[in-house]
């Protein structure tokens, strides 16, 4: 009875061993693990994309500065006036609009612009006539009747206009005229104007 029991003791404890040496064998080997898969993959690259930014470039009468050559009086008296076309031109490689502002400076500005001597009107697709101090705008769209011009050079005297695009151009004379009522005060008075045109690519 002894011999029997330890007989199968010894055949249990075998067994054992072997099925413990089985699972090792199996670890090993990776059987019944989970997450052993293979995955292909393959790529395509897009390219060929850049980003370039325009240039906004405003011209007038194709340069950047202009010294105006027959907008100018001297010698005027009451009813005189003088203009001059000026050509706003798109220089850039963007679309743009654009404004101008402008006002009166030197000795005698504050009092010209006081008594609202001084007055301007600008024509779009507009033409000079006449000489010196009877020349005026002709034909064209008006824009801008009688501005009196301040001695505040940043006053807005063209709200925007536009757009132009590259290459763009749109052609403006500008006529000023000193008020036919002007009062003996102003004899002798000197003052100058300075316009700015301003472009922007804000379209809005």
């Amino acid at each position: 009875m002894s011999l029997h029991r330890n007989t199968r003791r010894l055949a249990s404890g075998v067994t054992s061993v072997r099925v413990r040496a089985l699972l090792s064998l199996g670890v090993a080997l990776g059987i019944g693990s989970i997450g052993t898969f293979a995955f292909w993959t393959d790529d395509s690259i897009i390219s060929g994309t850049s980003f370039t930014s325009g240039t906004l470039d405003l011209k007038v009468n194709n340069v950047d500065d202009v010294a105006t050559t027959t907008l100018s009086m001297s010698n005027m008296t009451p009813g005189s006036s003088s203009a001059e076309l000026l050509t706003i031109k798109n220089n850039g490689s963007t679309t743009f609009k654009y404004s101008v502002a402008g006002g009166l400076a030197g000795t005698d500005a504050s009092t010209f612009a006081t008594a609202a001597a001084l007055k301007l009107a600008v024509v779009a697709g507009g033409t000079r006539s006449g000489t010196g101090n009877t020349s005026t705008c002709t034909g064209g769209t008006v824009i801008v009747s009688a501005a009196v011009l301040t001695n505040t050079t940043t006053t807005v005297i063209v709200p925007k206009r536009g757009p132009l695009a590259a290459a763009g151009t749109e052609a403006l004379c500008f006529q000023v005229t000193f008020d036919a009522a002007a009062s003996n005060a102003l004899q002798g008075k000197t003052a100058t104007v300075t316009f700015t045109a301003t472009g922007t690519s804000d379209l809005s």
